[in-house]
């Protein structure tokens, strides 16, 4: 075996983003076909390195193991929220969150409402395709144009992606970084607190821009109604994400946290539903499809694991992928020329924020910006001894959030879809997607000392730079 030349990597990143560029628009194939090509492409290149075909499938395996967890997780996630939706659970989270809504402020009121709503679901696609699809309703009655509502949904829409303790995503970032997602919650809130209060101003002045003569409340108790007309609606319906909360915060695991509330969301199901047990397993697999309306479907529908097919073989072959450049050091050989001009916490930091942005963006996709720079940079961190919260949350709040507002990403092209805005439409309203990375930014230039470990002290740039040359 040898060290792939540098042109055989570049060589094999180029196949990469352009099978996945062909297979996303021109072909419209899943993400994970430009995948396949990307693991045939790195297979190619092992083979001719020296690398037996057993060697290259042991690393695609290792990368693979690292995701078992996600991977139960991501599934029962898609089994809640189809046990949620037909057990009225989201439909009651709906209902009471409308209770919120304020004329004189419906964008910063939408902005709250998404918000809440994606930490308890967990998933920004769920979050877009339930509240988003009522707020646009809602928003154009008042002659708001579509795009800002859009914008606004988007960007609390993806805090559930970051943040909410049973989102894929957040464990998956806590898995790829070693870390406890319990520990993460409570760390993530240092910036996104900032970035929470930051969005509720822009929203509030936003929100001035437009008339609200126009708002009609019957509009509000439409939707209302709706939601009764199909569900039976009670107080008691918020016991499950309830006790999913209190779950988290007693620190049981989220293997266990997530299948308890698979349970319990069931037997509520059948209890104020009057659902039969087979249903219920029905939407757990194939998620809710009500015979209702097609205008309103969308909110009451959906979930399942068979709607988490695609994602669920994307970071299948994801982490396969990565598992095979992290053997034949294809991405580190790429990066290396920049790594080594790396002395300081400060400046791995500010790399980090970067590197997920830039796989993010040639990637097309929002788990390859958390997978990839993980992998190449996980040795970086334990080296200088930074706490792993750090890289967890800096991966956080720049290529998960990012993700949101590229136009070509799958993140932000789901929502746009969902919605019926275009991404360059919502995109300049999204203001919580692009404020994280800046404030990431700004708390690695202002604070990148505390981000050490407590037992290596406070100790500065020029002393830790000399100690590790």
């Amino acid at each position: 075996m040898k060290r792939v030349p540098y042109t055989q990597c570049v060589a094999v990143i180029i196949i990469l983003i352009f099978a996945l560029i062909i297979n996303l628009f021109i072909l419209n194939n899943p993400l994970y076909y430009g995948l396949i090509i990307g693991l045939a492409a790195t297979f190619i290149v092992g083979i001719i390195n020296d690398y037996s075909a057993k060697t290259l499938i042991t690393f695609a395996y290792s990368g693979l193991k690292k995701s078992i967890r996600v991977l139960i997780m991501m599934s029962m996630i898609a089994m809640l929220i189809g046990i949620w939706k037909i057990g009225g659970v989201i439909p009651a989270m709906l209902y009471y969150s409308f209770g919120m809504i304020n004329r004189e402020l419906f964008v910063v009121s939408s902005f709250i409402i998404t918000f809440v709503i994606a930490i308890l679901m967990g998933t920004s696609s769920g979050t877009v395709s339930t509240v988003g699809i009522v707020l646009i309703g809602l928003g154009s009655a008042m002659n708001i144009p579509q795009p800002v509502i859009a914008g606004t949904v988007v960007s609390a829409a993806f805090v559930g992606d970051r943040s909410a303790p049973i989102s894929s995503v957040f464990n998956l970032v806590a898995n790829m970084t070693e870390t406890d997602p319990r520990d993460n919650f409570k760390f993530f809130m240092r910036t996104l607190f900032a970035g929470v209060i930051l969005t509720c101003i822009f929203y509030y002045f936003v929100g001035l821009n437009y008339s609200y003569d126009a708002y009609n409340p019957v509009s509000v108790s439409n939707y209302k109604s709706l939601l009764a007309q199909y569900v039976n609606i009670t107080p008691l319906l918020l016991i499950p994400p309830l006790i999913l909360i209190i779950f988290y915060a007693l620190k049981f695991t989220a293997l266990y946290t997530m299948a308890a509330s698979v349970v319990i969301g069931a037997a509520f199901s059948v209890i104020y539903q009057k659902i039969s047990v087979i249903d219920v397993i029905k939407a757990a697999l194939i998620g809710f499809h009500p015979n209702i309306p097609s205008e309103y479907s969308v909110v009451l529908s959906g979930g399942g694991l068979i709607s988490f097919k695609t994602m669920l073989l994307v970071l299948i072959f994801t982490t396969s992928l990565n598992g095979m450049f992290e053997g034949t050091k294809i991405v580190e050989t790429l990066v290396e020329p920049i790594l080594k001009r790396i002395k300081t916490p400060k400046c791995l930091l500010l790399f980090t924020i970067a590197f997920s942005i830039v796989s993010a963006l040639f990637m097309c996709n929002q788990v390859i910006s958390i997978i990839i720079p993980a992998g190449v940079l996980m040795s970086r961190y334990k080296d200088m001894d930074i706490d792993k919260r750090v890289f967890a949350r800096l991966l956080s709040d720049s290529g998960v959030m990012i993700s949101s507002i590229i136009p070509w990403n799958v993140a932000a092209l789901t929502p746009a879809t969902i919605m019926g805005v275009e991404v360059m439409d919502f995109m300049p309203y999204a203001f919580l997607s692009y404020i994280m990375p800046i404030i990431a930014v700004v708390y690695v230039m202002s604070f990148y000392n505390y981000n050490l470990k407590e037992k290596r002290g406070k100790t500065n740039e020029e002393t830790y730079s000399q100690a590790i040359r």
